[in-house]
């Protein structure tokens, strides 16, 4: 007895490639969208990690020089100058190592411990910064511009620092001398020149003179 089950129908070999095809096609502009999203988002991060690493050197520079001159032995220094005049005083120098650009090097003094006295042995209380070999170096030990014994403040790895420029400028007013630093950075990712950044500001050194 023969029984009749109907028509089967299935998917032919031309089909089935065409579906496999469209598939394919689907994949591979998921996979393009994607990489493009993950390229676009790296590119995006190390922007940003490029402006905060130019904005913290900046920002700690800053700071840092705003000290510059600072003593706590303001008493003496008041009821008589002239007698006890401050060690700090007068000693923000702008120079340059010689292998780099004109200004880039900054060195200064403040009575970090609060004792009125410069000390140069254990906490040496002369401090600066300077561009060296695209890196922003910190002073170490009283070294000079020229001199060896700075450290990487930056990390070159990561940025290259392609600019530290500082400008001493001096007004008088009533017989009264006041100090702006003028700052100038500029950087760029180590990996993407592409990527770059600048930052200038001008700031106010309170207990200079």
């Amino acid at each position: 007895m023969l029984v009749d089950y109907g028509k089967q129908w299935g998917a032919s070999l031309v089909e089935l490639m065409i579906a496999m095809a469209l598939g394919l096609g689907a994949l591979s502009v998921l996979a393009s969208v994607i990489g493009y999203g993950i390229g676009t988002n790296g590119k995006l991060l190390a922007n940003s990690r490029l402006h905060e690493e130019i904005n913290a050197v900046a920002s700690l520079l800053t700071r840092d020089i705003k000290r510059a001159g600072y003593s706590a032995d303001t008493t003496a220094l008041v009821t008589d100058p002239t007698v006890s005049p401050s060690p700090f005083a007068n000693s923000v120098v702008v120079s340059r190592h010689p292998l780099e650009e004109p200004d880039s090097c900054i060195t200064f003094a403040y009575d970090i411990n609060g004792n009125g006295v410069l000390d140069t042995v254990g906490s040496n209380e002369n401090f600066g910064y300077r561009l060296r070999d695209g890196a922003v170096e910190i002073r170490m030990a009283g070294a000079n511009c020229d001199g060896v014994g700075w450290q990487n403040l930056t990390d070159f790895d990561t940025v290259t620092i392609t600019s530290l420029n500082f400008n001493l400028i001096q007004t008088t007013y009533n017989s009264v001398v006041t100090t702006q630093v003028e700052m100038f950075l500029a950087g760029e990712l180590a990996a993407d020149d592409a990527f770059s950044r600048q930052y200038s500001t001008r700031f106010l050194v309170r207990n200079y003179d």
